[in-house]
């Protein structure tokens, strides 16, 4: 039997661009929530408009207003709530253990050095270093090597256990960057990592958020 997490009803304040964003948006897909999308301009600053502090007081994406009136912000927040009682968290307690394991070197570990490579060689928010994405691209590997590890002494095809969990949701919204932020070459000596993109990148969720389906199927009335 499918767990499918409640029937959460709301709205997303999202960017369809944001990293953060789609990782919220992939899970709300994932658990068949019933979400509305309030797109968010961060070009022209929206993400700063009094409607939005009053929900995030950092002005930043995502944002989570449910039906109920419970509001909530930070991806990794909403993710972990929305998941609540579906598939995307197993009930065995060690391996439960395990997703937040590598949710936590996502956060920790893997987002910081990769999210300084995307500022600069992405989002341009950040002057163009070459010894410092070294730098940041030597500490990743690192990571990689790890997660790359992990796949193959367990055999599992995701990292908390036989099933695609939020270990491995919280991962795809950076590993799809990996072109743009000229990474792409280092999953060629890690090939568990790459078939596990692979099939990460190949979940239906996440293929509607990549066209941006949500756009033309989930905007919100004003």
């Amino acid at each position: 039997r499918i767990r499918t997490g409640g029937g959460m009803q709301g709205i997303l304040y999202a960017s369809p661009i944001s990293t953060c964003s789609r990782r919220v948006m992939c899970v709300l897909q994932e658990v068949g929530a019933d979400w509305a999308l309030k797109p968010i301009d961060l070009g022209k600053g929206q993400q700063k408009s009094a409607e939005m502090l009053a929900i995030q007081p950092y002005g930043k994406v995502p944002a989570w207003h449910g039906a109920d009136g419970f509001m909530l912000f930070e991806s990794r927040a909403i993710m972990q709530y929305a998941a609540q009682g579906s598939d995307l968290v197993p009930v065995s307690n060690t391996e439960r253990a395990i997703m937040d394991q590598w949710i936590s070197v996502e956060y920790s570990y893997f987002a910081p050095d990769f999210l300084q490579i995307y500022y600069m060689k992405v989002l341009k928010k950040v002057s163009l270093d070459e010894m410092k994405i070294q730098a940041h691209r030597t500490a990743l590997e690192k990571t990689l090597d790890l997660l790359e590890g992990r796949l193959t002494s367990s055999g599992l095809p995701y990292l908390a256990c036989a099933a695609f969990t939020l270990a491995d949701l919280t991962y795809m919204c950076y590993f799809a960057q990996f072109g743009a932020c000229e990474l792409l070459d280092t999953l060629d000596d890690r090939p568990a990592l790459a078939a596990w993109w692979a099939r990460c990148a190949g979940r239906p969720s996440w293929e509607y958020i990549m066209a941006n389906r949500m756009c033309e199927e989930r905007i919100a009335k004003e």
